[in-house]
């Protein structure tokens, strides 16, 4: 499942990230110093349709980047049971041998880009209740739950409307949303042929 990712390329000059063209051989593309991130190019409108475990673990930590730094903004609420289901796949079930009888174990995790105490508390209670699913399950529940978020899969691109207002464009699976102040103002779906 390949064609959901992709090599980006930072450009200095115009001080944007563009996507390397595949079909095209790096060194024609990349400037000195040939420098290029992994990403999510494609989010599927329904991630639990992938069949790959490796296409589900990828995006699990693009969703997980996009939202520990602000990019895909979610709720107190669910920033605790995404960061709950995190946990499970990356050690378990909550063991009080194992793992104490406060957050300590899940303090070098980034969950969100202002992590407070509480949230920490709260992603411990969550986890407690997630006994008996392995890193799998909890992977599917983590983008089961991040798919429903508003800026699921929708990348932004500033743009000005006919009179001059400073606005945002964002593109994704369902169409083309039209955002100003961080409130969506207009949406045109997407038809399919």
């Amino acid at each position: 499942e390949k064609d959901y990712f992709g090599l980006k390329m930072y450009e200095k000059k115009d001080n944007i990230y563009t996507w390397i063209q595949a079909d095209r051989r790096l060194t024609k593309q990349l400037k000195e110093p040939m420098r290029c991130v992994f990403q999510v190019r494609f989010y599927p409108p329904d991630p639990s349709q992938l069949h790959e475990d490796l296409t589900r673990y990828l995006l699990c930590l693009q969703i997980q980047q996009d939202v520990k730094t602000g990019k895909l903004p979610c709720s107190f609420v669910t920033h605790a049971l995404l960061g709950a289901y995190l946990v499970q796949s990356e050690l378990g079930d909550y063991e009080p041998v194992d793992h104490g009888l406060n957050n300590d174990y899940i303090r070098d995790f980034d969950f969100a880009p202002n992590q407070s105490e509480d949230l920490l508390e709260r992603i411990m209670e969550v986890h407690k209740t997630l006994k008996g699913q392995s890193p799998a399950e909890a992977e599917l529940h983590y983008l089961d739950n991040a798919k429903k978020l508003a800026m699921y899969g929708v990348s932004l691109q500033a743009a000005r409307d006919s009179e001059g207002v400073d606005i945002m464009l964002g593109v994704c699976s369902s169409g083309i949303l039209v955002y100003r102040d961080r409130l969506r103002i207009n949406r045109f779906a997407c038809t399919r042929s």
